[in-house]
């Protein structure tokens, strides 16, 4: 069966580019032909002419500091950089760039099937211009088969408008087979959808360490024990926080990020946290890839950017005591990760959501 993915796009986010990579290989090994509808970002029109301008600038800047300036651009459209832009060349199928989704995408490429998600497809926030394409508006009335897989609504408080919610609700209502990411998701499809959800693991866990191992970065970068930080939103407070930790442990401190600030590689960010001492985040993918390579971690609340997602997940995997609310009273080493239990939840929440994706797609 040919599905295709609606997912957030594929840009600078590596847990979001991960989770889709990782879809997809799931996907493949249940015999299916996965290809991810590949959406750029949308932005308001004057933030999209500062953005492509500020880019092919810099991008004509260091072409010719390196010597080799040419009028050809690395990747197709200016908001895909070169760190990010590789991996996702090389190792995801999808279609060609898109700005808006359109029914003809699903007889241009000869679809059976639609896979909404993973990530944050049904946060109003992230997709407040086209949030109904998340529920599949562009494909109303093909006949093909609907899933919905992990979908997040990143938050536990409903913030669609009426109108919003009255056509996301009619839409999610023709679907075939709805999971969301969070338990919190199955009361607000229930209670303004009007429709019942399971949960389900993000497609990221449904993989584990050897997979990722085999698309690391191969490069070391030094033999010294470190902290790694990957914190999307850092204050002084933290900063401490890092720095006792470390000096607890003789470990150096590591920084590194997303977005377009960003300079890893997808596989240098993997290696980043795999090869660790320890690692202390704020976004939900760092704690997903620190429970899969086995990492000591904790896990610092960030409410501008939703707690529910992680500490539905840590609940889920009984580590919830590496949340992290405050940064001062936490004294390193309090409390050791059983991963003999941490490791046995896994793979009965593995084998549940992998047997959701197969009998929705199969039924």
């Amino acid at each position: 069966m040919r599905v295709g993915i609606v997912t957030q796009p594929l840009e600078m986010n590596y847990g979001g580019i991960l989770q889709n990579w990782a879809l997809q290989q799931v996907l493949k090994r249940l015999g299916h032909e996965p290809l991810t509808i590949d959406a750029y970002q949308r932005y308001a029109g004057p933030h999209i002419i500062y953005r492509n301008i500020a880019n092919f600038a810099r991008w004509v800047i260091r072409r010719r500091c390196e010597g080799r300036f040419n009028l050809h651009l690395p990747y197709r459209g200016a908001v895909r950089q070169e760190f990010t832009g590789a991996f996702i060349e090389e190792h995801i199928d999808k279609t060609r760039p898109i700005w808006k989704y359109q029914r003809g995408l699903v007889e241009r490429y000869s679809l059976d099937a639609l896979v909404v998600g993973s990530d944050q497809v049904w946060r109003v926030e992230y997709n407040s211009d086209h949030i109904e394409d998340m529920y599949l508006a562009f494909a109303q009335g093909l006949p093909l088969k609907r899933v919905v897989y992990a979908a997040s609504f990143g938050i536990d408080e409903w913030q669609y408008t009426s109108e919003q919610t009255a056509t996301c609700a009619a839409l999610a209502q023709q679907m075939d087979a709805i999971s969301v990411r969070e338990y919190s998701g199955i009361d607000l499809c229930r209670d303004h959808l009007g429709v019942e959800a399971t949960c389900v693991f993000d497609p990221t866990l449904l993989l584990n360490a050897q997979d990722y191992n085999d698309i690391i970065d191969s490069d070391t970068d030094g033999d010294e024990p470190y902290l790694a930080v990957y914190c999307l939103d850092i204050n002084d407070a933290k900063r401490d926080f890092f720095n006792r930790l470390a000096a607890e442990r003789g470990l150096q401190v590591r920084y590194f990020t997303m977005g377009w600030h960003a300079r890893f590689t997808v596989g240098q960010w993997l290696a980043m946290i795999a090869r660790s001492s320890m690692v202390v985040t704020d976004s939900f993918h760092g704690t997903v890839f620190s429970i899969l390579f086995g990492k000591e971690f904790y896990t610092l609340c960030n409410p501008q950017r939703g707690n529910t997602r992680i500490a539905g997940l840590l609940t889920q995997l009984g580590l919830e005591q590496r949340l992290v609310s405050d940064v001062d009273p936490v004294e390193p080493g309090d409390v050791a990760i059983d991963w003999q239990d941490v490791n046995s939840r896994l793979d009965a929440e593995r084998e549940h959501s992998i047997r959701f994706l197969s009998d929705s797609l199969n039924a």
